[in-house]
């Protein structure tokens, strides 16, 4: 699970879990929740994490093997939009169709593939994992 490349990376980095938490930003209780599976990742913070460690986000949700990442990558929410809605064509589903394969509202899938919210991390991990669609396609990364 992804909790589990947090703590594994940052452990072969010899880094604290403050250290990383200054990295990305936040509190060090708010990524130990992240580390221990507590609580989820934003893809945002998920991007930092993978850029600090210069990887893929395929590699952390476990899609594909280690990949080195020599610069750093931005999640684009348009990009994103427009590569949800073409997943979902691709598969010839309804937006209503989409959302109920994970879980969620046809209002959310409308809302991401608008640009008007970036994906949330469970459903992008879901998608993904689901669907066999690179994550970091998914966000917009490449």
């Amino acid at each position: 699970m992804i909790f589990s490349k947090l703590k594994e990376l940052r452990e072969y980095e010899a880094k604290t879990q403050a250290e990383i938490a200054e990295v990305l930003q936040v509190q060090r209780s708010t990524y130990a929740g992240w580390e221990c599976g507590k609580d989820i990742i934003p893809l945002r913070k998920l991007n930092l994490f993978a850029n600090h460690f210069k990887t893929s986000l395929d590699y952390l949700i476990g899609l594909k093997p280690n990949e080195i990442i020599s610069h750093f990558i931005d999640v684009n929410v348009d990009v994103s939009a427009k590569n949800i809605k073409t997943l979902r064509k691709e598969l010839n589903l309804s937006q209503d169709e989409l959302a109920k394969s994970i879980n969620t509202s046809q209002a959310n899938i409308h809302r991401y593939e608008s640009g008007k919210a970036l994906i949330t991390t469970n459903y992008a991990i879901t998608l993904a994992k689901k669907y066999n669609y690179s994550l970091d396609k998914l966000a917009g990364r490449k």
